[in-house]
């Protein structure tokens, strides 16, 4: 028995091309403009095992990061983001899903492009405006160099080789990053001013965090405690009288049991009718 549960999303290019700004307001304050930096930065390399003991391999990792539809739209946006430093995971917070966030209050950079030079991947990053951002500059500004760490979902062999289900999800600038050339390129950088005038750790990891859908818990306790999730999960077991303890996850569904005129009875929701459209492509 499938149940389908539908959501609507909106389409970030038509979101976008609709957006109208009704009005604008700018008023000059001491001259001060928003600056931000451009600069080539060294994400990490490949074929060396790095401080935390593993090896990436190129082709692996540059196929991972070309076939996640969630980058490439980022990139194409500029808008693939990373934080200033890994992931924090607090007491009671579900690994996973912050795993899995780019918190924004934390963002300070986008990595606009990315290419191979050799055996090194490397990267164009502009500091966001604000916040952690301008932190990255004006220390940029005063001689010290971005550094740039790996943040996915994966596991290693014994040898600490990546394994080919790593699936990538951004690059943080850190301090002491985990591959020992993952620094920015100095002497690289531009800077970018706009006119809109405004007044005025983690070290030593890459942030992967292990996954399979079948024997995780974190992975059930991410789907409930996303509100509209657990609300539709809530819904279904009200409406068909369905115990919300029997649930089991498999690779592709949820299954729930329970009973009417002929016996017991498997109810099974895929999982992509569960997890949002902007997680789900992480668990294929």
């Amino acid at each position: 028995m499938y149940y389908f549960i539908n959501e609507t999303l909106a389409d970030p290019e038509v979101a976008m091309s609709k957006r109208e700004i009704l009005s604008e307001n700018v008023i000059e304050s001491n001259g001060l403009k928003l600056l931000t930096v451009t600069f080539k930065q060294v994400l990490q390399d490949f074929g060396v095992k790095n401080w935390n003991g593993r090896i990436y391999d190129q082709k692996q990792t540059v196929s991972a990061i070309n076939s996640q539809p969630l980058i490439q739209n980022d990139i194409k946006n500029k808008t693939w983001t990373g934080e200033y430093g890994h992931p924090i995971i607090e007491k009671g917070m579900n690994e996973l899903a912050r795993q899995m966030t780019i918190f924004p209050p934390n963002a300070c950079w986008t990595i606009d492009k990315y290419w191979e030079e050799g055996n090194i991947l490397m990267g164009q990053c502009t500091t966001l405006s604000g916040g952690y951002g301008d932190l990255v500059r004006d220390r940029i500004f005063t001689n010290y160099p971005a550094q740039a760490s790996s943040r996915a979902i994966g596991g290693v062999d014994s040898n600490g080789r990546v394994l080919p289900n790593y699936t990538p999800i951004t690059y943080d600038c850190v301090i002491r990053p985990s591959h020992k050339v993952a620094y920015m390129v100095k002497g690289s950088e531009t800077v970018n001013q706009f006119p809109i005038n405004t007044g005025k750790m983690n070290t030593m990891s890459e942030s992967v965090v292990a996954f399979d859908p079948t024997n995780d818990a974190t992975f059930a306790d991410f789907i409930l405690s996303e509100n509209s999730t657990k609300s539709k999960i809530n819904m279904l077991c009200d409406t068909f009288k369905i115990d919300a303890s029997s649930m089991k996850i498999t690779s592709s569904d949820i299954t729930f049991t329970t009973m009417n005129e002929n016996g017991i009875v498997d109810v099974r929701i895929p999982i992509r009718q569960i997890v949002g459209a902007e997680y789900y492509n992480l668990f294929k």
